[in-house]
């Protein structure tokens, strides 16, 4: 933990350890996350210190958030701001979060927070910023006010478990089970055999294809230790991977791939990750295929999960209409923006 800082009046700045955050510092962060969530995003499921703490220590591929800034008024957690960097690509780029509690705003916190923020990336050589807010929020005049625009509007649309129609499901995976019957599916463990990883690499790069409207991002690179970071920390955070594949029956080459995730702390949530077929293998109705599949799998393997979320750009016409004709539900739309600095 770095010296303290006095910011705005009766508020002291600490850094905190990502990597080894304190029972007590955990709870208070996930405290500070709920109050905030119940304000902004009441739809939004809770999370606890565990949570919090594996978060921060593992993110997406065993690398810790970069900085973890906290703003306290006496005992208490008034406000917190993390910034994480990318280690595979976008070497300018650094990603910022802000959270106030509810009681505490309007005191400057969030501008004092950020002016910290912003002095910890251009120490680490980061020249471009990325943040988000809640569509039409304060949050997001809050990034405007200081010099970001809206790059992207992206929504966060929900399916209902119980909403899943066996029917209909059955009727939209035979429609593509016909336009794909090149193909077969299989399930992937968690780790992948190593003879699956070079065709895993290729799936996760396939995202670079999907929509960035505005957003000014080099492609994501996934060479094989990113791929194994990411299996890992599925694994330490209490995250069970479901992966399903479609592979070609001629050759064996992968085309297509959908991941989502179940929480051991948070058992009725599921997350999708990437849904995304190979440029050569498009048009075969992989992707509505794959994720009609997966619910069904999930409905067998997974009984209580009661929704799953998923995030897509608004321009992303083809897979909003396979997440529509799932029956999924629009719960909220994001600003995604940036900043370039002087």
């Amino acid at each position: 933990m770095r010296t303290p800082t006095t910011a705005a009046t009766g508020i002291v700045i600490t850094e905190l350890d990502p990597s080894a955050l304190g029972d007590a510092d955990a709870a208070a962060l996930a405290t500070l996350s709920t109050a905030a969530q119940a304000v902004d995003a009441p739809h939004l499921d809770p999370v606890d210190a565990a949570y919090v703490r594996r978060r921060h220590a593992f993110d997406h591929d065993m690398q810790p958030t970069h900085t973890l800034l906290v703003a306290r008024d006496g005992d208490e957690l008034a406000g917190s701001a993390e910034m994480q960097v990318a280690h595979w690509d976008n070497p300018e780029h650094a990603s910022i979060e802000l959270e106030v509690h509810p009681e505490h705003r309007g005191r400057g916190v969030a501008s004092t927070l950020y002016a910290r923020v912003e002095e910890r990336a251009r120490a680490a050589g980061r020249s471009r910023l990325m943040a988000d807010a809640w569509l039409g929020s304060a949050q997001q005049d809050f990034w405007e006010r200081h010099g970001f625009t809206v790059g992207m509007v992206a929504a966060q649309r929900r399916l209902f478990m119980a909403d899943l129609d066996p029917v209909h499901a059955n009727g939209l995976l035979a429609t593509a089970e016909a336009a794909s019957s090149d193909y077969e599916l299989v399930d992937l463990p968690n780790p992948a055999p190593e003879d699956v990883v070079p065709g895993m690499l290729d799936l996760h790069t396939a995202m670079n294809d999907s929509p960035l409207d505005d957003l000014v991002l080099d492609a994501d690179q996934w060479p094989v230790e990113r791929f194994r970071g990411y299996e890992r920390a599925m694994s330490a955070r209490g995250f069970r991977l479901h992966r399903l594949l479609a592979r070609r029956r001629s050759d064996g080459v992968l085309g297509g791939h959908t991941v989502v995730v179940t929480e051991q702390d948070r058992p009725w949530l599921g997350s999708q990750e990437d849904t995304a077929v190979v440029a050569g293998h498009r048009g075969h109705k992989l992707g509505l295929r794959l994720k009609v599949a997966m619910l069904q799998r999930l409905a067998e393997r997974e009984p209580q999960v009661h929704h799953i979320d998923t995030w897509n750009a608004e321009s992303n016409r083809h897979m909003l209409a396979v997440n529509d004709a799932l029956g999924c539900v629009v719960v909220g739309r994001s600003a995604e923006l940036q900043r370039v600095l002087p």
